[in-house]
């Protein structure tokens, strides 16, 4: 039984949530939380396998915990946030910290619970607009041909696969389409995609740290 934890503004939004997880086979709801310093000492003690949030809360944004979720003594949560919009750049924000997937309140075509299935299984989501930009974050990097570790060696560089990966995704691929035309599994496919997040948060957070050097 996976266990996941709700941080959400509106009760109402809240219970509709809740109720839609826990009748979901392998899913309970532990808690739920309306502030960021309640769901901070919640997530401690319930230990959930999965933490799903609004964007924004009372006492700030959800991007600002994300980095200690990641410090808790059993370890760190996975995370999806919950957004009305694409448009919205606090969702590529949350992204590029670390968070492993999103879903779109009454726009989604999947219920919450097979969305947090699939992140709970290690896959994420990639609508075209996010894989836009997660294409334009690597296309823009140069890097210096004559350094000992080439692009192509480079573990923050996304491989020759993923970034054909990312151009079908960005052209508006679903991820069961390319799995079809790839003859593989949505679930492999799902992976791969995660995988890119996890270049994006580590590729931004060594350029941060190259900045805080110079």
């Amino acid at each position: 039984m996976s266990r996941l934890f709700l941080i959400v503004n509106d009760p109402l939004v809240a219970a509709r949530l809740r109720t839609s997880l826990d009748t979901t086979s392998g899913l309970q709801v532990v808690g739920w939380a309306t502030t960021l310093a309640q769901a901070c000492e919640a997530i401690e003690d319930l230990k959930p396998d999965l933490v799903l949030s609004d964007l924004e809360l009372v006492d700030g944004p959800f991007v600002d915990i994300v980095g200690e979720l990641g410090k808790s003594r059993y370890g760190r949560p996975q995370t999806m946030v919950l957004a009305s919009s694409l448009d919205d750049g606090r969702v590529m924000e949350v992204m590029r910290q670390g968070v492993d997937g999103y879903f779109l309140l009454n726009r989604s075509t999947e219920p919450l619970a097979v969305v947090a299935m699939q992140v709970l299984a290690g896959e994420s989501p990639m609508a075209p607009e996010i894989a836009r930009q997660v294409k334009a974050h690597f296309d823009e990097l140069a890097w210096d041909s004559n350094d000992i570790v080439g692009d192509t060696q480079n573990s923050l560089r996304p491989s020759d696969p993923e970034r054909l990966l990312l151009h079908l995704l960005a052209e508006g691929r679903s991820i069961d389409q390319i799995a079809r035309d790839s003859q593989t599994g949505a679930h492999a496919v799902g992976r791969r995609v995660r995988m890119l997040y996890r270049k994006l948060r580590y590729d931004t957070s060594a350029s941060t740290l190259t900045l805080q050097l110079i």
